[in-house]
């Protein structure tokens, strides 16, 4: 009896704790459907800019041999930016009202720098130059210019925050860059790329006039990034006669800007699967012109862009398509969730809506395999997880208590 008695407790408990998890998660998916604020309190403040570090004049090295002479006065140190063992700065509170941080130029030597707070710069808190092997990793770059500004190859930044610059949080260009994890928030431009090969992924670009920037750049990968409330979430587009192209756009939340969740122009062969665009106040995603072509887009999620509703309404659709053969489907037959185009669903019953979406433009393009669900599990479920689970809670706990008084 005893190890009944535990076995129904221990059921209920498990029951009782899964239903506060679905709930919190249920929470939190029904909040990102929700639209965030435009405009946060006046500045968000710099996190690392609490910490006692030690303060430094500003850090310049003009090729690899600018990094001899380890001592405070140059601010570097040896081990461990690897391959093998080179280089480190570290741990200095940089505050410069002209020019840069720490500006490193023409080098090819391994280096890191960590945990710095280098703001009130005129140009960039940490400006690499025709510098490859670099590490940017948990600085503070706020209240400048530019935070970060890469020129190079093989260089990876993670976990920095840049807030409050009059123009970017960072820009990329140069090639075989990385950037993860990244805080880009309150600047003009929050992420910027001008490059091949670059991979940006769990990045939070918000509130930005532009989230994410990919100009005239190629092979570019933006996963899982972050883009709220920026008048555009992703842009991408060119810069002079080249085009952007062959990039890949996947897992992104563009949500709540004030323009377009993502907008493309001059831009041609791109791929753009499992992205979300909610509530945007234009358009989720806007092709806005006849010479980006060959773009291919399904599995989003499109909920209330350009103010539409749970019905069909030709003055709020919310997708845009000025271009020429984009494809809004897969070649295996999947769409896109269109939060205003869910049924019908009966001729078969596969999931898949029986009559096109419609997408506003001069390309007269349709999405041909509208879903009928969104991608995302736990939304779909709603609170039926949590109904279910506190049913099979409360019978257990009635016949754990019957046992008792048969007893």
């Amino acid at each position: 009896m005893k190890h009944r008695r535990f076995y129904s407790v221990t059921v209920a408990l498990i029951l009782l704790l899964s239903v506060i998890w679905a709930f919190c998660v249920y929470s939190l998916s029904d909040m990102a459907h929700k639209a965030v604020p435009r405009v946060p309190a006046d500045k968000i403040p710099s996190p690392l800019r609490t910490l006692v570090l030690t303060p430094h004049d500003p850090i310049t090295i003009d090729g690899d041999a600018g990094f001899l002479g380890l001592n405070t006065s140059t601010g570097i140190s040896q081990g461990s930016g690897t391959a093998s063992d080179p280089y480190v700065i570290e741990g200095w509170d940089i505050n410069t009202t002209f020019g840069v941080g720490i500006f490193i130029t023409d080098s090819h030597v391994y280096f890191r720098i960590s945990g710095c707070s280098i703001h009130d710069t005129t140009y960039a808190g940490i400006y690499l130059l025709n510098a490859d092997n670099g590490t940017v990793i948990g600085n503070d770059c706020s209240d400048g210019y530019n935070g970060i500004y890469v020129g190079g190859s093989n260089n990876t930044l993670s976990d920095n925050i840049c807030l409050n610059n009059d123009f970017r949080g960072i820009f990329i260009s140069g090639s075989d860059n990385f950037a993860s994890n990244n805080t880009c928030s309150m600047n003009m431009r929050g992420i910027e790329v001008g490059a091949i090969r670059i991979e940006l992924s769990n990045n939070n670009c918000s509130y930005n006039e532009i989230g994410i920037g990919i100009y005239s750049s190629s092979n570019i990968i933006a996963s899982n990034n972050t883009c709220l409330s920026n008048d555009y979430g992703i842009y991408l587009t060119r810069a002079g006669p080249v085009e952007s192209n062959s990039t890949r756009l996947l897992d992104n939340s563009c949500s709540s800007n004030a323009e377009d969740g993502i907008y493309v122009y001059y831009s041609s062969n791109n791929t753009l699967l499992r992205n979300t665009c909610a509530l945007n106040i234009k358009y989720g995603l806007r092709i806005s012109d006849t010479y980006s072509s060959g773009n291919e887009m399904w599995d989003n999620t499109f909920v209330g862009n350009n103010g539409a509703g749970t019905t069909y309404d030709s003055n709020h659709i919310q997708a845009y398509d000025g271009g020429t053969d984009n494809w809004w489907n897969s070649t295996e037959g999947y769409g896109n969730y269109w939060s205003d185009w869910t049924t019908p669903d009966v001729a078969p019953q596969d999931g898949v809506v029986d009559v096109p979406y419609e997408i506003a433009g001069t390309a007269g393009a349709k999405d041909y395999y509208p879903l009928t669900t969104t991608q995302t599990l736990i939304p779909e479920f709603g609170m039926m997880p949590l109904v279910v689970m506190g049913l099979l809670m409360i019978i257990v706990l009635m016949g754990e208590a019957g046992r008792r008084k048969a007893r």
